[in-house]
């Protein structure tokens, strides 16, 4: 009998270590514990099962003391007889049972009887993302607020020291609330350095052929990115309708995804903005080299905003450029009153330098408007901010600079190097210089999924609605 590649597998104990693996040697063989509807394991009844995999089965039972429903995960009994498996199960779920966090599913309890280990755990009542996308792909924005809910799930256990190492669809499930919740830590384990008890090397293989980071199939050390990879597959999975990879064999999905090409993320007919940038996503997330991943959950939830447009709320050209046009005439009136009193006092009369001055007091006013508040006035009236891409704060001085000398410091030379020639000649060349920069912004605002222009990307900057 072949192996189901989407399920996660459970190998034969070893005298020599603790090892789950994903073999084509056929399915899990889980000794049934024989639970019938109405028996009790301590104070919880059993009402009927919900499944089984490599690493225990899993029933609906009523905890009777506070009368609600529990998932009930019963171990297979070569676990529960073997010590030292044993107490790591223990260990590592007191451990999880202290993650508290809307995306996680909560451990309640521990408990033994008749020789059965069983762990009661929070039973999420909805629909699995592997139940969801046997429907069909979902929607770009949906798919990318499960990973992010999944991320943030996902950071919490390991500031709590564990890896996940089976994410995959069938573990992400939607409450009857719309929130996801990650489900199954029956193979985390402590990372290394990061330890439950000292150290714990990951030397096991644990997971799910379809979503398996390539070093984790070659069962060597595992950390956070062996979960951002599966992450990865599973994104690919919800928007494409399909896996990334497919194979007949165990053996040769590893190949694939260990030195393959992923595919593309299929369009069909979605943006093609966002759908480059969920493909770019994709990639940097499931890269081989687990070097080459996000470093940490931060910085996957950092790419993900960027990716959605509900969480980034960029601005487009519309809004920018009338924020931009509402400065520029708040400050061309400010220099405009300034040198009609500068020619009063002169006694010629004349306003003859006002279009030179207005770009390099823009920049000034511009700068120091961002490092103060975050905004200027054109954007306030808007609602917009601008905020840095990496903190989600007021830019820094520093960047402000960058950002403003990225979008006028072209103008401003044009028009200082222009006043030897005429300040007629100038204004046209100052006015040809910001028409560009209108096209910049037309241009980012069409073809950028984030909307960012020269000067965002110089600056490390995005201009966004208020949050």
């Amino acid at each position: 009998m072949g192996v189901e590649l989407e399920d996660t597998q459970q190998a034969p104990p070893s005298a020599e270590s603790d090892r789950t693996a994903t073999r084509d040697a056929g399915p899990p063989r889980v000794r049934g514990t024989g639970l019938a509807a109405g028996q009790q394991l301590g104070h919880f009844r059993i009402d009927r099962p919900l499944g089984a995999g490599g690493m225990g089965e899993v029933y609906l039972a009523t905890d009777l003391a506070l009368d609600r429903p529990v998932a009930i995960k019963v171990l297979p009994e070569e676990v529960a007889r073997d010590p030292r498996r044993r107490e790591r199960m223990i260990r590592e779920a007191r451990a999880q049972a202290r993650v508290a966090h809307p995306n996680v599913g909560h451990m309640y309890f521990i408990g033994e009887e008749a020789d059965r280990l069983y762990f009661a755990m929070e039973y999420v009542a909805g629909e699995t993302l592997g139940e969801r996308i046997a429907k069909g792909p979902m929607s770009l924005e949906a798919a990318l607020g499960a990973i992010r809910s999944a991320a943030l799930g996902l950071r919490e256990a390991q500031k709590h020291g564990f890896t996940h190492r089976d994410v995959k669809p069938s573990n992400l499930m939607i409450d009857g609330h719309g929130v996801l919740k990650v489900l199954d830590f029956g193979l985390a384990a402590g990372e290394s350095g990061v330890a439950l008890d000292g150290p714990v090397a990951q030397t096991s293989l644990a997971g799910t052929p379809l979503y398996m980071a390539p070093e984790q199939a070659r069962g060597e050390a595992v950390d956070h990115r062996a979960d951002i990879y599966a992450l990865g597959a599973t994104l690919y999975h919800l928007v494409a309708g399909k896996p990334p990879f497919e194979a007949d064999s165990v053996e040769q999905l590893f190949s694939l995804h260990a030195s393959a090409a992923r595919p593309a993320v299929p369009r069909t007919n979605r943006p093609r903005i966002q759908i480059r940038a969920i493909d770019a996503l994709c990639s940097k997330m499931m890269a081989s080299d687990p070097e080459q991943r996000f470093a940490s959950y931060d910085d996957l939830l950092r790419a993900i905003e960027l990716a959605s447009v509900e969480q980034m709320r960029p601005a487009g050209f519309w809004a920018r450029g009338v924020a931009m046009l509402i400065d520029l005439t708040l400050i061309a009136i400010v220099v405009a009153i300034g040198e009609a009193v500068a020619a009063g006092l002169r006694g010629d009369g004349g306003l003859r330098t006002t279009m030179p001055i207005v770009i390099p007091v823009l920049a000034i006013y511009t700068i120091l408007c961002l490092v103060r508040w975050g905004r200027t006035a054109g954007k306030a009236l808007i609602e917009l901010e601008v905020a840095a891409i990496d903190t989600g704060k007021k830019p820094t001085f520093p960047r402000a600079i960058r950002r403003s000398v990225a979008l006028f410091g072209v103008p401003i030379a044009v028009s200082v190097f222009d006043m030897k020639l005429g300040a007629d000649l100038a204004g046209v060349a100052t006015f040809l210089s910001m028409f560009g920069g209108v096209l910049l912004l037309l241009y980012a605002s069409l073809r950028i999924s984030a909307k960012r222009t020269v000067w965002d990307r110089a600056s490390g900057t995005v201009v966004r609605y208020r949050r």
